[in-house]
């Protein structure tokens, strides 16, 4: 199933708004007249490496999860991860997975799917 990477900025917003709500590690969205809940757990966007020297991990455009960073040996605070001796410009974030009722990943068919990235575009302009 595809993950999706929510900016914190935006989960503040929307939780600021009243436009999702959090309990625990699930983050529910309103789609299509229904909520969905996903999954979320932290992560970092990289934006860009920081002094524009090159990028030897190759992650500038990646999303890692808290959990690859650390299997990486990455230090990460705030919007920066310093892997190795680069240091790295990083979103701050969360990887949200869509999950069912009983806490499991699931499976959304593409116009579910469609709806809650639909859905998320738009709360997000």
């Amino acid at each position: 199933m595809p993950r999706i990477f929510v900016a914190q900025t935006l989960v503040d917003r929307w939780l600021s708004e009243s436009q999702v709500q959090l309990d625990g590690e699930l983050l529910r969205v309103p789609s299509g007249g229904a909520s969905t809940a996903l999954f979320i757990s932290p992560a970092v966007f990289f934006e860009q490496v920081d002094g524009g020297d090159q990028d030897p991990y190759q992650v500038v455009g990646c999303v890692k999860s808290s959990q690859e960073l650390a299997q990486m040996g990455a230090e990460h605070y705030d919007t920066s991860v310093i892997l190795g001796e680069q240091a790295y410009t990083v979103r701050p974030g969360f990887m949200a997975v869509p999950v069912g009722a009983d806490g499991t990943e699931t499976l959304m068919d593409g116009s579910a799917w469609g709806l809650l990235v639909g859905t998320l575009q738009q709360m997000s302009a």
